[in-house]
């Protein structure tokens, strides 16, 4: 679908919602043309995680679910057994 087709989609199934759809359809498109939510103001440490963390991701240095589960569940245990 193109953009013409879309709008030409709305405009003609807009005239037969009522008000209340017609306002909540206004309110979506006011939402979703709102400006994206400011930046983080991010430390420099923080910022350095985040592209340590992409190139992690890059280089395929990531863990399964079920690997973080285990490494979880290891690291709950280690805790538990120190507070004991």
């Amino acid at each position: 679908m193109t953009r013409t087709e879309a709008i030409a989609i709305i405009t003609a199934k807009l005239a037969s919602l009522d008000d209340e759809r017609v306002m909540t359809v206004a309110d979506i498109v006011q939402d979703i043309a709102a400006p994206a939510a400011p930046a983080l103001d991010l430390t420099d440490g923080e910022r350095a995680a985040i592209e340590r963390s992409k190139e992690d991701f890059r280089a395929g240095r990531t863990y399964t679910n079920d690997q973080y589960h285990a490494e979880m569940t290891t690291f709950m245990a280690d805790l538990n057994a120190r507070s004991a």
